[in-house]
């Protein structure tokens, strides 16, 4: 990725989009955190005292369009020249653990508002920026939960998949809509040269991922960061694992 590249981030507070807004302003870019009370991250508010010029934040809950719309118009005052790169990490795995038949409800509804209707309504509010950056790439943060195609470790519970054995209706559906959504969306902005792409982290050892997960935040993020780089209009649509491999969906 170019030096001087604009990137925006949702979800950046903490966890893996904290991580990957202090690795993006490493390599010399100008990065936009895109959170709900920027003061209230403390790991923010250090970068920004490290990179004054780099780092910029706008506030928004990825769960109400109101507060959507709002960013979006506000960056379009601070980026009157665009973005590069819209990195739609925000996401929330419930409140709760539930066998899949007992899934609560209203739970199931914030999931979803979150992990699905969030990015959507993020990618029309940013949507006139992104058309005027030089990038034109948009990337959602998905989960190897969502790959259908790996059914058979699914159901036998192994690995990542020992948590979709008891309680990830809601995240996973979530996430497999997220990669359709993806899908559509590549389909549909191909023709304007604008490239959107699924990401699957890994199982990271965050506040959400859970202490025995496989890897550190860092190591997820330096991958990420390599298939970034090497992403192409040809590859939009596609569903990546942070390793470089692709995800069968």
């Amino acid at each position: 990725m170019a030096k001087g590249t604009v990137y925006v981030v949702t979800g950046a507070s903490r966890g893996l989009g904290l991580e990957l807004v202090k690795q993006l302003l490493g390599r010399g870019n100008t990065v936009v955190a895109a959170v709900r009370s920027p003061s209230t991250s403390q790991g923010l508010q250090t970068l920004q005292h490290e990179h004054p010029k780099e780092l910029s934040f706008v506030t928004m809950d990825t769960s109400d369009e109101a507060s959507i719309k709002a960013a979006g118009e506000a960056l379009e005052k601070d980026k009157p020249g665009g973005i590069d790169v819209l990195i739609n990490n925000a996401g929330v795995s419930g409140k709760g653990r539930y066998r899949p038949i007992e899934q609560d409800i209203q739970d199931f509804k914030d999931i979803m508002a979150v992990n699905i209707l969030g990015p959507y309504l993020v990618v029309r509010a940013l949507l006139p920026l992104i058309r005027k950056g030089r990038k034109k790439q948009i990337f959602n943060m998905s989960s190897g939960l969502a790959s259908m195609g790996n059914l058979a470790a699914n159901l036998r519970g192994e690995g990542i998949y020992q948590f979709a054995a008891s309680y990830g209706l809601a995240y996973r559906a979530s996430k497999a809509a997220l990669c359709m959504e993806t899908l559509s969306l590549a389909a549909d902005l191909k023709p304007e040269g604008i490239t959107v792409v699924s990401m699957d982290p890994g199982w990271v050892r965050t506040d959400m991922g859970g202490p025995t997960a496989d890897i550190e935040a860092p190591e997820s993020i330096a991958g990420q960061l390599k298939v970034y780089d090497a992403v192409t209009e040809e590859d939009t649509g596609k569903f990546y694992k942070y390793d470089g491999s692709i995800v069968p969906f």
